[in-house]
């Protein structure tokens, strides 16, 4: 059987329980699928169908699935009954994935299809659809000259109103995952420690141009992380990534994975 966790596309969050919709950033109504005699509405919310409010939603993201194989990133794009996946090769070494036994479909993409058990580092990325719409609710625009405080007040994370989120959490449907939320700033990878009411927020920078990095005002502190204080509004792809705890677990037990 698949992993019963897998899942891609848009997903909601109402009253800690995940479903399947439709959403564009920025619209004020979130799609659930519509109610007929043979689709009844989703247990146990039965106003949950057709256009419903964002306001009625915890969290609305779209779905991402990451993992490594052999070392190297593979997108999960698609998990199947007897225990495969269809993978991309998300570092987009067209030679590395030749050799590996991957096909090239599309000018740049390469697939495979393979068994699950040889994944690790399973993640879910999650694209927070609701970020600008939140940002622009509580936060003004940066103003020359107003210095920003810091997003880590007396050393410690910073969050408004639910974000960021950091640390192990169980979230909807059983799922354990080491969540880290992130971001990019100026093209930089970087992950968010925290955010203030001001607008400030500190980031951690996660790549390994560190030349190029401390010309853009980042600076190494005493964990050797290198950091800087930037606004909410400089921040773009705001998403929090979710290393599955549960992974593992099933992809070690052979009777998970029965054929």
């Amino acid at each position: 059987m698949t992993y019963p966790l897998y899942r891609t596309g848009t997903i909601a969050v109402v009253d800690g329980v995940s479903y399947p919709v439709s959403y564009a950033a920025g619209e004020n109504y979130v799609h659930f699928p519509q109610v007929s005699d043979a689709r009844p509405a989703p247990f146990p919310r039965q106003e949950l169908a057709g256009a419903v409010p964002v306001e009625m939603c915890e969290r609305v993201f779209s779905v991402q699935v990451y993992a490594s194989y052999r070392d190297h990133r593979v997108m999960v794009d698609a998990a199947f009954d007897n225990g495969t996946a269809r993978v991309l090769d998300a570092e987009w070494d067209n030679e590395w994935a030749t050799i590996n036994g991957f096909v090239q479909e599309n000018s740049y993409e390469y697939y495979k299809t393979v068994d699950m058990r040889d994944l690790r580092d399973y993640a879910e990325r999650q694209n927070d659809l609701l970020f600008t719409r939140w940002r622009a609710a509580r936060f003004a625009r940066p103003v020359e000259g107003i210095p920003l405080h810091g997003g880590w007040p007396n050393g410690q994370a910073a969050v408004v109103a639910g974000r960021p989120r950091s640390g192990v959490l169980e979230t909807e449907g059983g799922r354990v995952a080491e969540v880290s939320t992130r971001a990019e700033y100026l093209g930089y990878s970087c992950e968010v420690a925290g955010i203030t009411m001001d607008g400030s927020v500190g980031v951690h920078y996660l790549g390994s141009d560190f030349e190029r990095a401390d010309a853009d005002g980042f600076r190494p502190g005493p964990d050797g992380r290198w950091s800087k204080t930037v606004h909410i509004f400089d921040l773009a792809r705001y998403h929090e990534l979710h290393r599955d705890l549960l992974f593992d677990q099933w992809r070690e037990s052979r009777d998970s994975l029965a054929r």
